[in-house]
C-alpha cells in the first residue's frame, strides 16, 4: 500500500478525543474516595445505616499513597529535577502542610472549648512535625487522628528522590517482576497466620488506644507505620514506569496512536472500569467472606492492591493515546480534585459541628461537607499554599510555631465543660391506632442520695391477675481519677493515675394493685390505643434482700482493668451491683434472673494472660422473692451452665408445667433447666434455619436474646399461628457498628420447644447513650394482659419506655410476604 492509502485507512479509525498526555483526570476519583472514607469514618461510628459497603472505606487511605507515587514517577520520567532529598520534602509540603496544620489548630481549638481535649503534650509535639504515625504510642491517642496517613507521606517524599534515580532505567521485565512482588506481599498477613495454625484476624486482640503489649505495638504498625505502605508507594512509581514503557510501544504499532486498531486503545477502554468492578463487588457482596481473608489488616494493606492500580492505570491511560472513553468522562469532573483534601482533613471537625448527633442523615451531611469544602478550598487552602510558596524561610518556622501553641494550650485550663445537650424522646409516640410507643413514667423513691442524678433503664414487667410488679434497673455513671500504684505482673510498682469508670447499679422494685381483675384486663385492653401510661407514676425502690450465696450483701464486685504504658494509666471499670432483672412466676412465688459481675466473697476474681483484672458477667437467679418485703434477705445463685470466662447474659427465663426454664442463646436454641441453689444442664438444642443462615452470612451479626418468654394461646388473635406457643424477644447485635435490631419471635409450647416463626423488626425508638454516641434500644421486658402485649425496653440507657401494641398488631409482624 501506498502511504496515501495508509493515510486514508488511518484516518477513517481515527479517534475524536484528546490525548492523555501527561494530565491525568483523577480529581473525580480522588473525590470520590475521600467520600467513601468520610462513609466508613461514620460508618465506624455507628451513625448512619449499616450497609456493607461503607465499611469498607479504609481502603482508599493507601491507593493514595499509590497515587502519590504514580503522580510524582511520571512527573520526573517526563522532566527529572535533581532536588536534595530535604528540599524535595520542603517542596511537597506545601501541597498538604498549610491545610493540615490550620485545621489541626482548629481541632485542639474546639476541644479546649469543649473541655474534650485528651491527646497528650508528645503527641501534638510529634504531630507537629508530621510524625505522629512513627511512634505506635502516638498513633491512635492522636488529634485529628485520621492525618496519619500524611505522616506516612513525608518520609516516602524524603526517600523519593534516590529512588526514583534507581527505578528510571528499569526494562518493562523488571517493572512486572516488582509489581507481582508486591501485590504478593500483603497476602503474607494471611499466609503466615495459615502456616502457623492461627487465626486470620488474629489482629482482633488489639483495641483502640491499646499499647500495652507486642501485639498491641504490632497491629498499630501494620496498620498504620510508614514502612508498611512502602510497597504501595513503589506500587504507585512502577506503574508510572509500566506507563512509560507501554506508551513507547503502543506509539511503535502501524495503526498509530489515534486509532482503533491499535489494540492499546481498545484494551484501555476496560482497564479503570473492571478495576471499579472488582472493588464494587468487594464492598458489596457479604458471601465473598472477607473475615476469611483478613478484612481490617490485609485489606489495609492491601490486598486490594490489583483492582486499585487498574482503576489508577486505567484512568490516566497512556501519554501518546488518547484519554479512554470513561477516562474522558472522569475528566469533566477534574474540578473536584481541588476539594478533595479538605474533605478529607475537615471531616471530623465537620461532624463535630453537625447538630444531629446519635444518628446522621448522610444525604444532607455530605452536602454540608462538600460544600464546606468548597468554601475551605477557596478561601483557606489556596491562600495558605500561597503564602508557604512566597516564603521558603518562614515555612519551617511554622510547625515550632504549631508546637509552641499547643505546648501552651496543654499547660492551661479548659475554657469550658464538656456537656454537650441531648434531646429527650417524646413522652408519647403514636404509631398508629393499635401500637404506641410511650415513657413509662416510673418514679425512684430513692432519687434523694446515691440515686441522685441516675436513670431508670431496662424494665420487667410482670401482669399477674390483678397484680402489676416491675422491675428495673437504676443507673448512673461516674469518673473518679486518683494518683496511685500500678503493680506489674512481674512485681514491679510504678506510680500511675487510676481513673475508674463507676457504673452505679442497682436493681428496683415496685407493685400495684386492681380491686377488680375484669376491669384490669378492659383497661390494659384498652392501653394499645389511648395516650396514657397504667404504670405512670409507679414508685420503685430498691431490693435490698438480695444476696449472695453464703448469705453477705451483692456488693464490692469483681472489677475489669487495663494498664495504658505510654502514658501510666490504670483503667478500672466498676460496676456496683446487679443488672437488667427479669421477672417470672412459677405459681407458687416469684423468681428473679439477673446478670451481674462475680460478687468477691464468692469467688476469685479472674485475670487475663497479661496478669489483669478481666471478670465477665454471669446469669444469676433468685428464688422466693418477696415483693412487698424487698428487705428480706434472699439468696441468688450463679446458673452453672455455661463457662466462667464468657459473658454470660441475655438468658430468657420461661416457665414450662410450674418449673423455670431458660432460652440459653437463640441459634442454636438451647434450652436449660433452673433449680433454685443455681444448678442447671442443657436439655434441648434445635436450628431455626433462617436463624443459622443469617450467622453464616452476617458472621459480625450476633443473635442473643432479650427479656422475658410468655406463654400465648390465644387463637383468634394470632391467625399467623393459632395454636399455644411462648412468645419471646430476641435481638441483632452488629458488631461492627455497635447497632441493635429487635424481633418477637415464637418457639413450641412443649419440648423440644423449637422456634417456630421470627418477627420482623420492631420499631423501638433509640437513643444515644453520651453525645454524639450510637443511638440504641434495648428490649428487656414482655408481658401480655388479655389483647394487649408489652415490650418493655431501655432507650439509651437514658429511659425506660414501653411499645404498647395489640395481639392483632404484634401478629401482623409475624406475616409472611
Amino acid at each position: 500500500r501506498t502511504p496515501k492509502e495508509v493515510s486514508k485507512e488511518v484516518s477513517e479509525v481515527q479517534i475524536d478525543i484528546p490525548r492523555a498526555g501527561h494530565k491525568y483526570p483523577l480529581g473525580l476519583a480522588r473525590f470520590m474516595a475521600s467520600s467513601h472514607v468520610v462513609m466508613g469514618h461514620l460508618f465506624a461510628r455507628g451513625v448512619i445505616e449499616p450497609l456493607y459497603f461503607f465499611g469498607w472505606g479504609f481502603t482508599w487511605v493507601p491507593w493514595f499513597f499509590m497515587l502519590s507515587g504514580f503522580v510524582l514517577f511520571s512527573a520526573y520520567l517526563n522532566k527529572p529535577k535533581t532536588d536534595s532529598m530535604f528540599g524535595y520534602v520542603l517542596r511537597r509540603s506545601g501541597t498538604i502542610y498549610p491545610l493540615y496544620a490550620f485545621a489541626l489548630f482548629l481541632a485542639f481549638l474546639l476541644g479546649k472549648v469543649r473541655g474534650n481535649i485528651y491527646t497528650e503534650w508528645p503527641t501534638l509535639l510529634a504531630q507537629s512535625f508530621l510524625m505522629q504515625a512513627w511512634v505506635p504510642y502516638f498513633t491512635e491517642n492522636a488529634l485529628q487522628m485520621h492525618c496519619w496517613f500524611l505522616s506516612c507521606m513525608v518520609v516516602y517524599w524524603f526517600f523519593f528522590p534516590p529512588m526514583s534515580k534507581a527505578l528510571k532505567d528499569i526494562g518493562l521485565l523488571q517493572t512486572w517482576l516488582l509489581m507481582i512482588f508486591f501485590f504478593f506481599l500483603p497476602w503474607l498477613l494471611i499466609l503466615i497466620p495459615l502456616y502457623t495454625h492461627e487465626e486470620v484476624d488474629w489482629y482482633k486482640e488489639h483495641d483502640f488506644y491499646q499499647t500495652d503489649s507486642y501485639l498491641d505495638l504490632g497491629v498499630i504498625m501494620l496498620k498504620y507505620h510508614p514502612i508498611c505502605y512502602f510497597h504501595v508507594f513503589i506500587l504507585g512509581m512502577l506503574l508510572a514506569k509500566l506507563r512509560q514503557l507501554l506508551d513507547v510501544h503502543a506509539r511503535s504499532l502501524p495503526h498509530g496512536c489515534f486509532s482503533w486498531r491499535n489494540p492499546y486503545n481498545l484494551v484501555l477502554q476496560f482497564i479503570a472500569p473492571l478495576g471499579y468492578a472488582g472493588v464494587f463487588i468487594v464492598f458489596s457482596d457479604q458471601d465473598l467472606d472477607a473475615k476469611a481473608w483478613g478484612y481490617k489488616l490485609s485489606a489495609r494493606v492491601s490486598v486490594l492492591l490489583p483492582f486499585q492500580a487498574m482503576i489508577l492505570f486505567g484512568l490516566a491511560g497512556l501519554p501518546s493515546l488518547p484519554f479512554p472513553l470513561f477516562s474522558y468522562a472522569f475528566s469533566m469532573m477534574d474540578f473536584l480534585e481541588n476539594y478533595s483534601y479538605a474533605v478529607y482533613v475537615f471531616q471530623f471537625l465537620l461532624y463535630a459541628l453537625w447538630p444531629q448527633t446519635g444518628h446522621v442523615n448522610l444525604p444532607l451531611f455530605l452536602v454540608f461537607v462538600y460544600a464546606s469544602a468548597y468554601i475551605i478550598g477557596n478561601c483557606i487552602q489556596q491562600p495558605l499554599q500561597k503564602w508557604w510558596a512566597a516564603h521558603p524561610n518562614g515555612q519551617l518556622a511554622v510547625p515550632f510555631l504549631l508546637a509552641a501553641f499547643f505546648m501552651a494550650g496543654c499547660f492551661c485550663p479548659t475554657f469550658g465543660e464538656s456537656v454537650p445537650t441531648m434531646e429527650d424522646l417524646p413522652r408519647v409516640i403514636r404509631l398508629n391506632e393499635a401500637m404506641v410507643d410511650m415513657d413509662l413514667g416510673l418514679t425512684d423513691a430513692g432519687h434523694v442520695g446515691p440515686g441522685e442524678g441516675a436513670a431508670i433503664i431496662n424494665p420487667s414487667v410482670l401482669l399477674k391477675d390483678d397484680e402489676v410488679i416491675v422491675l428495673a434497673r437504676r443507673h448512673r455513671r461516674e469518673t473518679r481519677q486518683q494518683n496511685g500504684w500500678y503493680e506489674a505482673p512481674d512485681g514491679e510498682r510504678t506510680k500511675a493515675v487510676i481513673i475508674e469508670q463507676v457504673w452505679h447499679s442497682t436493681i428496683l422494685m415496685g407493685s400495684q394493685k386492681f380491686r377488680d381483675q375484669t376491669l384490669v384486663t378492659q383497661m390494659f385492653d384498652h392501653w394499645p390505643r389511648s395516650n396514657m401510661s397504667l404504670l405512670g407514676n409507679l414508685s420503685l425502690d430498691s431490693w435490698d434482700g438480695l444476696s449472695t450465696k453464703d448469705g453477705d450483701a451483692w456488693r464490692d464486685l469483681c472489677v475489669v482493668e487495663r494498664w495504658i504504658p505510654s502514658n501510666k494509666t490504670l483503667m478500672r471499670l466498676v460496676v456496683t451491683g446487679p443488672e437488667d432483672p427479669k421477672i417470672v412466676t412459677t405459681g407458687t412465688g416469684y423468681e428473679i434472673a439477673f446478670d451481674s459481675q462475680p460478687p468477691k466473697s464468692v469467688t476469685t476474681c479472674r485475670r487475663n494472660t497479661k496478669g489483669m483484672l478481666d471478670s465477665v458477667a454471669q446469669m444469676y437467679l433468685a428464688s422466693g422473692v418477696q415483693n412487698t418485703e424487698r428487705w428480706r434477705p434472699t439468696r441468688a445463685y450463679r446458673l452453672s451452665y455455661g463457662p466462667y470466662d464468657v459473658a454470660e447474659k441475655n438468658w430468657i427465663p420461661f416457665v414450662y408445667q410450674g418449673k423455670t426454664y431458660f432460652v440459653y442463646t437463640p441459634v442454636p436454641h438451647v434450652i436449660v433447666s433452673a433449680k433454685e441453689e443455681g444448678e442447671s444442664k442443657m436439655l434441648y438444642s434445635t436450628t431455626f434455619h433462617p436463624l443459622h443462615q443469617l450467622r453464616q452470612k452476617w458472621p459480625q451479626v450476633e443473635i442473643r436474646g432479650s427479656a422475658q418468654a410468655i406463654l400465648v394461646d390465644a387463637p383468634n388473635l394470632t391467625q399467623n399461628l393459632p395454636r399455644p406457643h411462648y412468645l419471646a424477644l430476641l435481638h441483632l447485635f452488629d458488631t461492627s457498628t455497635k447497632r441493635y435490631a429487635h424481633h418477637a419471635y415464637r418457639f413450641q409450647h412443649e419440648p423440644p420447644f423449637m422456634i417456630l416463626q421470627v418477627s420482623s423488626q420492631l420499631p423501638l425508638s433509640e437513643a444515644a447513650a453520651t453525645p454524639n454516641g450510637v443511638a440504641f434500644a434495648f428490649a428487656s421486658g414482655l408481658a401480655v394482659k388479655g389483647n394487649t402485649v408489652l415490650v418493655t425496653y431501655g432507650a439509651g440507657d437514658r429511659e425506660a419506655r414501653a411499645l404498647v401494641m395489640t395481639m392483632e398488631k404484634l401478629d401482623a409482624f409475624f406475616h409472611c410476604g
